[in-house]
């Protein structure tokens, strides 16, 4: 009898190619280094580092490096390292410093000296901040084409549309025939829009930094927009224009949804500062630590230091008497509501107390180290993009209502000598457009910021809208 072994064989280079998502996965590269080190420098082994890569909540590195796993776990490789070496050979010419970075921490975990290793790593770590600079710089360069498509496409299309046509069809260049005002109508508030969604939808694909924020909205944060339906109909029943009824009653609403999420924002801001402020502790826990001094007296010490993180000390220390010997979940628990990045970073630290302080003292200075230098790139790339989402903001509020509006005090004249030309009409549909601008502007800056929570979409939307609203009422009042 023949028995027949079949066994696993590995993507092909071309199609791992394909399924690559470069700009991601350099992004990722600091995080898997900073994993890699961690692990290396604690001592452990190449296969132990892999692994928890493989299992770790980054999408792109994770996929790549669970197949690594498989393929050594059932011999289709020789080894871990013969894997990872398949694995990194099969990427894009465009992932090499991420390539590049992985092999120096393989090289790393063969060194004999603890000097050297540390080199090797450090290398690796500035590599893979080179090449996640490098992706910031690819995405911020490809953003023109679409920005500029979504400025010309949203306000010069509708002023032709809603003014010079109108002003074409008065001359007499189309005849007998009047502008289809239904179509023009339609064009403005439903082709136009989906046009810079679309627009949108790939600013957001293509970005690289996108991020889940953990801060939805509410149906109660979104209730005062509900307020502009009876200031408009009370508005109307006076006999102002609807277009004006439509403006006024948008700023009330947009002005109430502000006042009420203002709390939210503040809160969201003050897990910033403390997520900053537990970062700099780690660095002084780490110096703590290398003296001697316990994980828990290092961490009070280090965090009470800081102004307004007293109160994580005191839920630590509560937690961890509470926790009944099960110090990891206690330390997620309080940690987590901040930053679950810098949750797993304490872990890392305490998990390793119980074996060396002092060796657990440099891993805090070394994980304090990663998280700044991380931090730092990101926030050199938000400081290239905010040129562009300044610009985007400024026409929202400022710009689009403003050659729309003085469309309308164009019009106005025309209105005298022809029937067909509603300059109110007109107002109206162009003031609806300026709401749907302000929130599809609203989401492409959150999306160019790699923002995709709908807490700062909406508030975002909240505070372009009234702007805009204000700036077409009073370039429409010129008319008058």
């Amino acid at each position: 009898m023949i028995i027949a072994f079949t066994s696993k064989t590995p993507p092909a280079a071309g199609e791992r190619r394909r399924k690559t998502k470069v700009p991601v996965l350099l992004n990722e590269g600091p995080e898997t280094i900073g994993i890699m080190s961690v692990v290396l420098g604690n001592g452990g082994s190449l296969d132990t580092a892999v692994r928890k890569v493989a299992s770790s909540n980054l999408p792109e590195s994770s996929r790549l490096f669970k197949p690594v796993v498989d393929d050594a776990d059932t011999r289709v490789r020789p080894d871990i390292r013969s894997s990872v070496n398949s694995m990194l050979s099969s990427l894009p010419e465009d992932a090499s410093s991420y390539a590049m970075a992985v092999r120096l921490m393989l090289s790393a975990s063969d060194a004999k000296d603890t000097s050297e290793r540390g080199r090797l790593m450090d290398e690796a770590r500035g590599i893979a901040l080179d090449g996640l600079r490098q992706t910031g710089k690819d995405y911020s360069s490809g953003l023109n084409a679409p920005c500029m498509a979504i400025f010309s496409i949203g306000i010069m299309i509708p002023m032709v549309l809603m003014s010079v046509l109108p002003m074409l069809g008065v001359s007499g260049l189309f005849g007998d025939t009047p502008v289809d005002g239904g179509m023009l109508s339609a064009i403005t508030l439903v082709a136009i829009p989906a046009a810079v969604a679309c627009l949108m939808v790939s600013i957001r694909s293509r970005n690289p930094f996108m991020n889940i924020s953990r801060q939805p909205v509410t149906a109660a944060d979104v209730i005062p927009f509900g307020v502009a339906i009876p200031v408009y109909l009370l508005l109307n029943g006076m006999g102002i224009a609807p277009y004006r009824s439509l403006c006024i009653s948008l700023i009330i609403a947009s002005i109430a949804t502000l006042a009420l999420l203002s709390r939210k924002a503040g809160t969201t801001k003050d897990l910033k500062t403390k997520a900053s402020m537990l970062t700099e502790a780690i660095f002084d826990m780490g110096n703590y630590l290398l003296a001697g001094m316990p994980f828990d007296e290092s961490f009070r010490t280090a965090v009470s230091a800081r102004k307004g993180c007293s109160d994580i000390a005191e839920r630590l220390d509560r937690e961890m008497r509470l926790c009944r010997g099960e110090c990891e979940t206690a330390i997620r628990k309080t940690i987590s509501p901040v930053s679950e990045k810098l949750a797993e970073a304490f872990v890392q630290i305490y998990r390793t107390s119980t074996q060396d302080i002092r060796e657990s003292g440099r891993l805090a200075l070394t994980l304090g180290r990663q998280i700044m230098d991380q931090e730092s790139v990101r926030a050199s790339i938000r400081s290239d993009l905010r040129g562009m989402t300044d610009t985007m903001s400024g026409t929202a509020a400022v710009f689009a209502p403003l050659v729309l509006g003085l469309s309308i005090t164009i019009l106005e004249p025309l209105s005298r000598l022809s029937e067909d030309v509603d300059v109110d009409g007109t107002a109206l549909i162009l003031s609806v457009y300026l709401t749907e601008l302000s929130a599809l502007i609203s989401c492409t800056i959150a999306f160019l910021l790699g923002e995709s929570g709908a807490m700062g979409i909406v508030r975002r939307f909240a505070v372009l809208l009234p702007a805009s609203m204000a700036v077409f009422l009073a370039t429409t009042a010129l008319h008058l």
